[in-house]
């Protein structure tokens, strides 16, 4: 009998171990962003933009969203010299959970900015908050950026004088005006993908179903994102993601607003890579040329080729080739080299400029 309950207990102690080993780790956003703007004699001095998580692993990485079209810009991406309004802007803490800015245009009022956050198990988004510089109004449309965004204390008097005008205005209307002036629902929205790579994700944060290019929402929802090839990088409503290795998932959780995802799939090696001649590909180059003797081509500018097969790209010069190869809309490669060898996995479009 001792010895059926001890078995009992070490198979206890094995599955709890187990079950802590696989549960996702815990991750939450403890304070939400917070702006603070210093000033000098009415002109700002410095923005300074914070968010505060817990959990392990956590990454960071902030967003400008302009307010005129809601365009998305990384701070990873030297905004000063992207947006030719922010020019002379200084970035600093662009990847930690503390943005500090100085030098700063008066362009900066009404822009918006958010953090996202990241690790291996989670994937989310702080409210935006909206820069509001000494002695200046924020755009009208500044809350606009499909989140609800947290402007300071000028956009939210705005915003409850506007409030206010509009109760008045139902009161004189009559019940027909108060009807349309009821609050909305959860709103619905849509997480799309570059492929079938979309799964919706159950309560444990696991694949369900089966995977697609698009899932619709109302109120939040969780995915996972999952490829059969390994990917070196994603993108997420234009914002680039690049993790220390290649992985061939990651979850997103918490989603409240539509999202486009595309990947960088890990381009295949010559010794992984099978050739399939029945599936044959188009390559083409501009601004280079490529070789495949096996099926006779030599420095042409486009052609077939089987899946598989290992080209060779040569750039028309070598000021060119300084730039590097841009492979499929990827990162240039190959910076400086005057050729360069690709395995070809799907139709091909190589760009030296």
């Amino acid at each position: 009998m001792k010895r059926i309950v001890g078995l009992v207990l070490v198979f206890c102690l094995v599955f709890s171990m187990i079950a802590e080993a696989v549960a996702e780790p815990k991750w939450e956003i403890t304070q939400q962003t917070k702006v603070t703007v210093k000033e000098k004699k009415g002109k700002a001095t410095s923005v300074t933009v914070t968010v505060k998580a817990k959990g392990k692993g956590i990454k960071y990485q902030w967003v400008f969203v302009d307010p005129e079209d809601s365009s998305r810009t990384s701070t990873g991406k030297k905004v000063a010299k992207e947006i030719k309004e922010l020019k002379g802007l200084v970035v600093k803490g662009a990847t930690s959970n503390k943005l500090v800015l100085t030098k700063i245009p008066d362009a900066l009022n009404g822009w918006s900015i958010y953090c996202h956050l990241y690790s291996n198990a989670y994937k989310m988004d702080t409210d935006p908050v909206v820069i509001t510089l000494p002695g200046m109004e924020p755009p009208a449309d500044s809350e606009g950026e499909g989140k609800d965004s947290e402007g300071g204390e000028e956009a939210k008097s705005g915003k409850t004088e506007e409030t206010a005008e509009k109760k008045a205005s139902d009161e004189e209307g009559g019940e027909d005006e108060e009807d349309e002036g009821a609050t909305e629902g959860p709103k619905e929205f849509t997480v799309s993908a570059s492929g079938n790579i979309l799964y919706k994700a159950d309560s444990m944060g696991n694949p369900d179903g089966d995977a697609v290019s698009s899932l619709t929402f109302t109120g939040s929802g969780n995915v996972v994102v999952k490829s059969e090839d390994p990917f070196k990088s994603w993108t997420v409503n234009g914002v680039r993601f690049e993790p220390e290795e290649e992985i061939s998932s990651f979850k997103m959780l918490n989603l409240s607003s539509d999202t486009s995802i595309s990947l960088k799939v890990a381009a295949k090696t010559a010794a992984s890579a099978k050739v399939d001649e029945s599936n044959m590909l188009t390559v083409t180059c501009k601004g280079c040329t490529f070789t495949y003797l096996r099926g006779g081509l030599k420095k042409v500018a486009s052609g077939k080729v089987p899946s598989g097969a290992v080209i060779y790209v040569f750039a028309d010069s070598y000021d060119a080739a300084a730039n590097g190869y841009v492979v499929n809309g990827g990162e240039a490669q190959s910076l400086g080299a005057a050729s360069m060898q690709v395995t070809v996995t799907e139709d091909t479009e190589i760009v030296v400029k």
